[in-house]
């Protein structure tokens, strides 16, 4: 009995194995890193909300939000430098709305957003858009 449980279990063990490995190969990724980058901004939200409440919550979202639009692999991608540069401002003015919230209330939530807004506007000015051509190759041009 127990050397037909035992090959049953290796014969099992072997077929999983290679289905796996067929299947991989085929899997197509529509939006590769999505995950990766909403983890990042849910993450740090819990993280600032522990820390800082309601304004921590809402500066650790737009710190999660510049840095997962600012990660090697975002660029790396097909992702269209416009829609990074416009998730870059978001997480900005988050940052800077969290900030001047926990400093100065409503009225210092609104000056800290459009400070934020603005600084982080006026640093992706003068950035690089970055497209993929037909042919796969990344280039890099510069926004002037």
């Amino acid at each position: 009995m127990k050397k037909f449980l035992i090959t049953f279990l290796g014969l099992f063990l072997i077929i999983g194995i290679s289905a796996n490995a067929s299947f991989a190969q085929t899997r197509e990724r529509k939006h590769p890193g999505l995950a990766t980058n909403v983890a990042i901004v849910a993450g740090s939200t819990a993280v600032g909300a522990l820390i800082g409440g309601k304004n921590g919550a809402i500066a650790g979202a737009g710190a999660g939000l510049l840095y997962a639009s600012s990660r090697k692999g975002t660029k790396r991608r097909a992702y269209n430098s416009n829609y990074r540069r416009i998730a870059k401002i978001a997480g900005g003015t988050l940052v800077g709305a969290g900030v001047g919230g926990a400093l100065g209330g409503k009225k210092g939530m609104l000056i800290g957003s459009l400070i934020g807004a603005g600084a982080t506007y006026l640093y992706t000015k003068n950035g690089y858009k970055y497209y993929r051509a037909r042919n796969g190759k990344i280039y890099a041009v510069p926004n002037w």
